[in-house]
């Protein structure tokens, strides 16, 4: 036929009108599925653009694919198309340079004032216009050319001997239009090579160049009217029959039209086979499913590699992204698959991916480089001073068992359902984490820091794995509120012990200091030496941490 999914990236946009419904000849008040199309290789096509009431058929119910369509009618199809409509005055005929006078005709004279006050019509055209005459294809693509705004190369600066073998048959002033829309992916040829500008457009051809401007955007499509989605199940209820469309920012449920049709590569087929498969689902005025087109089968997928981190943006759109800040505070761009599923629980609370919050912690699961499920996680928080630390283990100060955080559970009694109550049970805080180093560390701006020390003030993001259970916490991320620096202290000592590598110092008024076991020692008289060194009755100025831990010592 004459259709191309390709869209030119040259070509500009124009079109900021919503687009008004009608059909060809008759506007129904509700789109109704022709009756003769069955069968013919554009039943899906016509389906597609009777559902929005972009084109409509007979009394009878009839379309009449083959028929020839007039200059009129292909005239009045896309302008209504392109958002005009009987009350749109685009230019003011007093801004019109050359008025020419419109062809009076029997019907429609409103659409075709329209055309030549908006120059919609090449100079040839318009002077030989034939209301009743069937419209060629050079002619409809030089409306559509026009009423897309499309960018036209000058006629005597264009070279068609690359293009079609027959575009020479055309008149010049077609050619440069010809190209334009092919180059737009509109409107092509046929196989053999030619575009035969001067054949006669059938209604099933002008129905499939209305598809594919839907297909690439070139019209506006009335809100609400096309969605898509993976069809999750499909049920009955009454009498009517609906199905379950899940997209990745909705569940929605979908009522069928009686009249509804599904397909599948351009061939009918029944309701039942679109379960798990992606669909477009275009809807008539009473916003019930009248076309369904099956795009693609929902892949069985296993999760793959598994990713944790915060959210910090979620973009939606012809690509639709997932920006996550993993648990090295290195930022990801996820591409999100059609089929991805968000795990929100069974809170029930996310309205899709886009009511994703920033600072949301989530778990990705990743397959082939595309985010597939997205489950929500819902971590705890500590803050406190962090009083010990080796390499696999931070401690704080001063947290207790007693620091709890409460839970609610259900409680059976064992008598029976009835008596099963709901109690808040208190859970012991962590007292601390091991392999803390594998969590995402930053200050309070969110910056990443290279390390945590003793006697940092943070604030610690975890997941309780099992509650009321220790040493199962996982730390998400070390947030610095601040770092003490190092406080001079100095006194006289009064007494050391040094036991299994452990170091300990008391000064003069009986106050006890815990010494870092790679405390730096230094003399007056050795330039450094050991923590053995020390005497009772030394002077000393200690450096001492956040944590109250001697970290270095001068004997004075």
């Amino acid at each position: 036929m004459l259709l191309t999914r390709k869209r030119a990236v040259n070509c500009i946009i124009f079109i900021l009108i919503p687009l008004l419904l009608g059909g060809l000849f008759y506007i129904p008040v509700q789109a109704v599925q022709p009756n003769d199309t069955k069968g013919h290789w554009s039943d899906q096509l016509v389906c597609r653009a009777a559902s929005l009431e972009l084109i409509s058929g007979y009394p009878d119910n009839s379309f009449k694919p083959e028929k020839e369509i007039s200059q009129m009618e292909a005239l009045v199809l896309f302008m209504r198309a392109a958002g005009y409509n009987d009350n749109k005055k685009t230019v003011n005929k007093k801004d019109v340079k050359a008025p020419i006078k419109a062809p009076q005709v029997s019907w429609g004279q409103s659409y075709m004032d329209m055309a030549v006050q908006n120059d919609l019509l090449p100079a040839g055209w318009l002077s030989s216009f034939n209301a009743a005459a069937p419209a060629t294809r050079a002619q409809v693509v030089a409306l559509i050319c026009r009423l897309l705004q499309l960018p036209v190369e000058n006629e005597a600066e264009v070279s068609a001997d690359s293009f079609f073998s027959d575009i020479n048959q055309s008149p010049a002033e077609y050619i440069p239009y010809i190209i334009a829309l092919s180059d737009a992916g509109i409107m092509n040829g046929y196989e053999d090579g030619t575009f035969k500008p001067s054949k006669s457009l059938k209604r099933s051809e002008a129905a499939a160049i209305l598809s594919s401007l839907l297909d690439e955007s070139w019209v506006n499509i009335p809100s609400g009217r096309r969605v898509e989605g993976w069809v999750q199940k499909i049920s009955t209820q009454g009498n009517k029959k609906e199905l379950e469309l899940v997209s990745l920012n909705a569940v929605q449920i979908i009522k069928l039209d009686s009249s509804s049709r599904f397909f599948n590569d351009n061939e009918e087929c029944k309701a039942s086979e679109a379960l798990n498969y992606k669909v477009e689902i275009l809807l008539n005025s009473k916003k019930q499913a009248s076309c369904i087109s099956l795009l693609a089968k929902k892949p069985d997928t296993t999760p793959g590699d598994k990713l944790v981190g915060s959210v910090k943006s979620v973009v939606m759109g012809k690509d639709n992204i997932l920006v996550l800040s993993d648990l090295n505070n290195e930022e990801r761009h996820i591409p999100i698959a059609w089929s991805a599923v968000l795990d929100d629980g069974g809170k029930g609370k996310t309205k899709g991916f886009n009511s994703l919050k920033a600072g949301t912690f989530v778990q990705a699961y990743v397959d082939g480089g595309k985010l597939i499920k997205l489950s929500i996680l819902t971590p705890q928080n500590i803050s406190g001073t962090v009083s010990n630390l080796s390499s696999k283990r931070l401690s704080f100060a001063g947290n207790s068992s007693k620091s709890s955080s409460s839970s609610k559970t259900t409680v059976d009694d064992g008598s029976s359902a009835s008596t099963k109550t709901t109690k808040r049970l208190k859970i012991a805080k962590p007292e601390w984490f091991n392999y803390w180093d594998r969590a995402r560390i930053v200050d309070k701006s969110g910056k990443s820091m290279g390390s945590v020390m003793r006697g940092d003030k943070v604030k610690i993001t975890y997941l309780d794995v099992f509650p009321g259970e220790i040493d199962d916490e996982i730390p998400l991320e070390i947030m610095i509120s601040s770092r003490p620096e190092l406080k001079k202290v100095k006194a006289e000592v009064e007494s050391t012990k040094s036991l299994e590598g452990k170091y300990g110092i008391t000064v003069k008024k009986n106050k006890n200091y815990e010494v870092d076991e790679k405390v730096s020692v230094y003399s007056s008289v050795y330039s450094s030496t050991t923590f053995d060194f020390i005497k009772t009755g030394d002077k000393v100025e200690m450096q001492v941490d956040g944590a109250g831990v001697v970290m270095k010592i001068n004997i004075i």
